[in-house]
């Protein structure tokens, strides 16, 4: 009895620490499971949180370098500058600087509808033309030592509206007066109000950080107000760096927000978005809820069902050592599948024949596991030469470097392409041969389609979707650089329509928008595919020709588009006539650079209105000699 009683005490301990250890065993993988999985979706939250605010910080420059454009536009106007070259050197009365400058001016206000108020200051920071609605301006001395445009958010009768100070130079760089514009703030109201997109509780900010100041979108979320960061942001704003963009975390229990920020406007403001730090990371934390809890409910009848069979294991050891074996490995199996989570997995051979799959990876490329097991890759996704070959080099690649990541294109069961963001890890055995490798990716195809969305509209204009003044830009100098190297002509129009503020004040700015949308039509229709049409701004549009074999063509090209702008427009069911009036330079016989020929272009162009509108001139440096 002694002896019976001793064993079954024996049995009884060894199955106690049998169940323990199972459940021990269970918690552990469990815990480092989840973890390495919590991190996981930490990071891509908040990668693709920045990759959305970065997004919002281009669309922001974008908006700002469309405000400065404008204020360049305006400082640049040949007559006017001219004017007030004559007044500095005392060749003109104030009076008569006025008189002509206030109604030319005037005109500007029409050409955006953001744009609310216009200052003109004369050498002395005297006031020549105040138009519209107008805030401060800054003080002479800080206008005496402005050498580009200077923009900024600035309080003005119980709102805030953007000004853009450009200082108006003479040819040798001397400051002869300074344009003030006035914008006003509805699309950056937008551009702070998507930033709450990022989560239902988070706030989205602009922040000044040299001066401290903060600007947010109102409680009405119909304007702007300013305030102090310090007593407005919860997060520790030192811990900032203004170069890059980051993530600010609580850095002790006293603070609950989490705090994102990027650079904008060439480092001179940081887009902020502040949002409560668990409202933010509860998804990670309910994506991770269930499958543990799934772990969790098993463990019990993993460990009972592993009790069960230490009983005749006790007596039989033989047996008891391969159930044993069974058990531990199926829950190393269950253990490393984890079926929950949200992003693709594949199991393929060492020559990449799918052997497993999870439901994320059909609910990502609708193919249910009896469809994909026992085939291979680029069977499956029914890939073209081109992505089959891509393939290919990747799994020459694992072959040497043991894992890859980076972006690959699939077709899903629909034929439709997908981008997946993947990562490949072999497996080996105790020899170091290849077992099986573990494909990991997620379907990004929305992301990369939003971020072309961005690019394409940083470089192109909203109304016409003509290339816009950077994109032109960019254009205009790889065409000389081209130029340069075959010793090739080209030619850019700088054409301006006539009449067209006529038919804004009489018709509506509507009317307005859709005559600039059908002249822009027209344009494209002429032009050859080499050949490039975009807006600047306004009513203002250029257009590069290249490959000219003398320079009359552009004289006769030029001829095409006045006679077709002259034709009438039928809008909303009435006939609206126009003119254009068009200035020419040309590469290499008026200047060797895009700026110089845009300026040449737009001087020549002036010409060509002062000789009666619905003609073109060629620029000539003479004075008094128009061609």
């Amino acid at each position: 009895m002694p002896e019976r009683f001793s064993i079954r005490q024996i049995r009884r301990k060894a199955m106690a620490l049998a169940v323990l250890g199972v459940l021990v065993s269970g918690v552990l993988v469990a815990l480092v499971t989840a973890v390495a999985i919590y991190q996981s979706a930490r990071d891509g939250l908040e990668r693709s949180t920045l990759m959305g605010i970065q997004a919002q910080a281009v669309a922001l420059d974008n908006l700002v370098q469309r405000y400065e454009g404008i204020a360049r536009q305006v400082t640049s106007r040949t007559e006017i500058r001219n004017r007030l070259i004559d007044y500095a050197a005392g060749e003109r009365s104030f009076e008569e600087l006025v008189e002509f400058t206030e109604p030319r001016l005037g005109d500007a206000l029409g050409s955006s509808r953001a744009l609310v108020g216009l200052k003109r200051l004369g050498p002395f920071g005297e006031v020549v033309v105040d138009a519209g609605e107008t805030a401060d301006v800054p003080d002479h001395s800080a206008l005496d030592g402005m050498t580009g445009v200077e923009s900024r958010l600035v309080p003005f009768d119980g709102r805030i509206v953007w000004r853009a100070a450009a200082p108006i130079l003479g040819e040798e760089g001397e400051r002869l007066g300074t344009d003030v514009l006035f914008f006003e703030v509805d699309s950056l109201v937008d551009l702070l109000a998507d930033t709450r997109g990022q989560d239902a509780l988070s706030r989205g900010y602009l922040f000044d950080f040299r001066e401290r100041r903060l600007v947010r979108v109102n409680d009405a979320g119909d304007g702007l107000v300013m305030g102090d960061a310090e007593s407005t942001i919860a997060s520790d704003l030192g811990r900032i760096d203004p170069d890059r963009a980051g993530v600010v975390w609580p850095e002790h229990d006293g603070q609950s927000q989490v705090l994102f920020y990027t650079p904008v406007g060439g480092g001179r403001c940081l887009l902020l978005v502040e949002a409560p730090f668990w409202s933010f990371y509860q998804p990670v934390v309910e994506r991770l809820a269930l499958p543990l809890l799934v772990v969790l409910l098993l463990l019990p009848l993993v460990a009972l069902l592993s009790g069960r069979a230490l009983r005749p294991v006790l007596k039989r050891l033989s047996s008891q050592a391969e159930a044993l074996e069974r058990s531990a490995g199926e829950l190393r199996l269950a253990a490393s599948v984890f079926e929950g989570t949200g992003e693709a997995i594949m199991i393929t051979s060492p020559h990449h024949r799918l052997l497993r799959v999870n439901p994320a990876f059909t609910r990502i490329t609708g193919f249910s596991a009896d469809e994909v097991l026992g085939r291979p890759l680029s069977e499956l996704f029914q890939l073209d030469d081109e992505q089959a070959a891509e393939l290919e080099s990747v799994c020459r690649q694992l072959s040497r470097k043991h894992a890859w990541q980076g972006e690959m294109v699939y077709r899903n069961k629909r034929g439709e392409l997908l981008t997946a963001l993947q990562t490949i890890s072999e497996v080996v055995d105790e020899h170091g041969k290849v077992d099986y490798f573990i494909h990991i990716f997620n379907d990004i195809t929305e992301t990369k389609a939003a971020e072309q969305r961005i690019r394409y509209q940083a470089h192109h204009d909203a109304l016409t979707e003509l290339p816009n003044r950077a994109s032109l830009r960019y254009r205009i100098d790889r065409a000389v650089a081209r130029a340069g190297r075959d010793g090739s002509a080209l030619a850019l129009l700088f054409l301006d329509l006539d009449y067209f503020k006529e038919v804004n004040d009489r018709l509506g700015h509507a009317v307005g928008d859709h005559l600039l949308r059908e002249a822009a039509g027209r344009l494209e229709g002429l032009l050859r595919f080499e050949d490039t049409v975009g807006r600047l701004g306004g009513d203002e549009f250029l257009i590069l020709l290249e490959g000219l074999p003398a320079p009359r063509y552009a004289g006769q090209v030029a001829e095409k588009v006045i006679e077709a702008l002259t034709r009438p427009f039928v809008l909303d069911g009435e006939a609206v006539e126009v003119g254009a009036s068009i200035g020419i330079a040309v590469y290499p016989d008026h200047a060797l650079d895009a700026d110089a020929l845009i300026n040449h272009a737009d001087a020549a162009m002036y010409n060509a209105k002062a000789s009666g509108r619905n003609t073109y001139r060629y620029f000539d440096q003479r004075p008094g000699n128009p061609v």
